[in-house]
């Protein structure tokens, strides 16, 4: 047997006993410590010879009207102080993705709860012909239950569903040796909650890595990239995008947005690179705007920690166009940061396009990075009922479905750059919001006097007439951020959802460009060589939630904060982008854009600082505390209150970077938001 019968010894000068560990084994080749079947249902068999985890047997369940195996200790009044954790390997046989429902129940006082099992699955769901760790967090899956001696795991489904499988099922102990430990980021067992990476997955035909996390309402998340350093996927994509993402409801449904399998981006997911050149029309050695989807590169796991991660795409981008000589393709170097983190609902998508090694104003384009296609509302056939955006003003249609002729008005002041389409019929919407205010950091497109000057209708409704060339949208070639004006017509609506976010022509590679900032002929100017960085969020959710307005509510928010230290320091600056070597201040000081995370710098290993919110509702903020060496986790107060760790504040330990990442799960408010860490 593998847990029960192991031995250890550690070498430390002399040979040391090691305590055993902590865990209470439930099945291990067959039941353990006291526990018998108490199953129902028929279907299930405790000594099935394969697949198996680790051993000679597992359980096997095949699936039939609500059919379940129970392990059950009548009377042992086991609490989910003494064991917080549930741990168990799954298998999803030759089907996968198997309904099943998890319950603690206790005999007497009677009490039973459940949750759905899938939802603490990485991915969603069983896999076919895989194995996967699962880690249930029995206090917040199961608050209700004050003590339990019965666990059932049942098939979710008034039918058959395909056999699955369970293995090593243990009721894991708060704390473990320190054998153990040493396995583990800090002193700390992996969080039940915590970020899952899975690695070299394959899904929907690519090689992929997997990241499942909690997002701000405690619900699985689960987005899948595609690597892009292989071969060709379905359709010619080459990755290095994200190409599936799944969410929970507001009805607590799980919706799986996937490729598409139509249009020029059909395939390649979401989040790669297209740029426009404005030299069209002069020299170009091919295509100006190649879909950067099917163009290989490289990735990195540039940080996997407890609760956050960042993926990293890199890709000699072609730029075929050039304003006088020979026709010649170069080389444009583009870095792509992927970033997830435990109670934050959206990941962040951050970019450097490196233009350092062209010659000044060799290049006059365009960025509508990042691009693509996704079936937001995980069905693909419904009309897309509006779209939405914001520069200095916010844009939005007001008639359904979507047509060229759509009424729409543009008359509302607006300070951070956003993009968003819905389907009201399925309640799903996507979008995109940038982490700085328009001011700090130009987007938006569109606005070019000598052709279509879009900022004339600013502050304007399709009240005062038509924008566009005979109908009353804004005409197609100049939306701020193209996303789907070119799959429409004057009275044709369209399933396709293209996304995309966008920038004024000059804004790689020109020493000065004229930025979308200002109605008239004469805007500010701003550079757009050498380097170009921003960062948005990649927003999926219910329409009716207004998820992408919470994300640009929470930028403002953002602006309005006043961070203070008296143990360690605010962090005024930092690098300028991802991959850079070059600085930025930081506006307002403490804030850092490329992360979208307040960030400090400690002082031996401790911190003690204020956030103070001017104005509305700081949602679950992401901090970066630098300089942080200790190789353990700290504790960290939050207005004289300890925070329990994994529950109320999500740390992961960057040790290359000596930094300390954490998600607070509180919402702050007012003047004082105390927060001391102490090593």
């Amino acid at each position: 047997m593998r847990w029960r019968e192991m031995a250890l010894v550690v070498a430390v000068g002399v040979i040391a006993a090691v305590p055993a560990r902590a865990d209470l084994v439930v099945y291990d080749d067959a039941l353990q410590n006291g526990f018998e079947d108490w199953s129902w249902g028929g279907g299930s068999n405790f000594a099935n010879p394969a697949p198996v985890h680790g051993g000679i047997a597992s359980i096997a369940l095949a699936g039939n009207n609500y059919n379940a195996i129970s392990l059950a200790k009548p009377g042992a009044g086991f609490t989910t102080a003494a064991f917080p954790s549930l741990r168990l390997w799954v298998h999803g046989g030759s089907g996968g993705n198997q309904a099943l429902t998890l319950a603690l129940e206790n005999t007497a006082p009677a009490a039973q709860a459940s949750v759905a099992l899938n939802t603490y699955i990485p991915g969603g769901g069983p896999a076919a012909g895989t194995w996967k760790q699962v880690t249930v967090p029995l206090a917040s899956a199961f608050p209700s239950i004050a003590q339990f001696d019965r666990i059932n795991i049942q098939s979710n489904a008034a039918g058959s569903q395909p056999t699955v499988y369970f293995d090593d099922i243990a009721l894991a102990s708060a704390t473990l040796d320190p054998i153990f430990a040493n396995g583990f980021e800090g002193s700390a067992p992996p969080a039940g909650n915590g970020l899952v990476q899975e690695q070299n997955v394959t899904v929907a035909g690519m090689l992929s890595d997997r990241f499942t996390w909690r997002d701000s309402l405690a619900r699985p998340r689960v987005a899948v990239l595609a690597q892009n350093n292989g071969a060709p996927g379905p359709g010619g994509a080459r990755g290095g995008a994200l190409r599936e993402f799944r969410y929970q409801t507001p009805a607590n449904a799980t919706r799986v947005a996937g490729v598409t399998n139509y249009g020029n981006g059909g395939y390649a997911g979401f989040g790669y690179v297209v740029s426009h050149s404005a030299w069209v029309g002069n020299v170009c050695a091919g295509d100006d705007s190649p879909l950067g989807g099917f163009i290989p590169g490289q990735f990195q796991r540039v940080f996997t920690g407890r609760h956050h991660a960042i993926f990293r795409f890199t890709q000699n981008y072609p730029r075929n166009c050039r304003e006088s000589g020979a026709p010649q393709s170069v080389p444009l170097p583009v870095t792509i940061d992927w970033v997830f983190a435990t109670g934050r609902d959206h990941p962040l998508w951050a970019v450097t396009f490196d233009m350092s090694g062209l010659p000044a104003n060799y290049l006059n384009d365009d960025s509508r990075a990042p691009y693509g296609e996704l079936e937001f509302d995980g069905d693909g056939s419904q009309l897309v009922s509006g779209v939405a955006w914001g520069d200095l003003w916010k844009f939005t249609t007001t008639s359904a479905p979507l047509t060229l002729g759509s009424s729409w008005t543009w008359n509302q002041p607006n300070t951070v750059p956003y993009v968003k389409e819905w389907i009201t019929g399925t309640d799903a919407t996507m979008g995109l919001v940038q982490t700085q205010p328009l001011l700090q950091h130009d987007a938006g497109g569109g606005r070019n006097p000598w052709w279509h000057d879009m900022t004339q209708f600013w502050n304007k409704t399709s009240a005062d007439g038509p924008a566009g060339d005979g109908y009353l949208m804004p005409w197609q070639g100049e939306w701020p951020y193209q996303s789907i004006a070119w799959s429409l017509g004057a009275a044709t609506p369209t399933n396709n959802t293209r996304l995309t976010w966008g920038t004024q022509f000059g804004f790689l590679g020109q020493t000065s460009y004229e930025s979308n900032t200002n109605a008239g002929d004469n805007g500010p100017l701003r550079p757009g060589h050498p380097r170009q960085s921003y960062s948005v969020y990649v927003v999926l959710g219910a329409h009716s939630t207004g998820p992408v307005e919470a994300q640009r509510s929470e930028i403002e928010v953002v602006q309005t904060l006043t961070l203070s230290a008296s143990i360690g320091s605010v962090a005024t600056g930092g690098p300028a982008g991802i991959n850079r070597p070059d600085t930025m201040s930081y506006v307002p000081a403490g804030f850092d854009p490329v992360y979208g995370a307040l960030t400090f710098n400690a002082t031996g290993n401790a911190l003690d600082a204020n956030i103070a919110v001017g104005a509305g509702t700081l949602r679950h903020p992401l901090v970066i505390v630098r300089g942080y060496g200790a190789a353990a986790y700290p504790t960290l107060k939050l207005n004289g209150q300890t925070l329990v760790m994994d529950q109320d504040w999500f740390p992961s330990l960057r040790a290359g970077s000596n930094e300390l990442w954490i998600t607070l799960d509180r919402d702050l408010v007012g003047a004082t938001n105390h927060v001391v860490i102490t090593p």
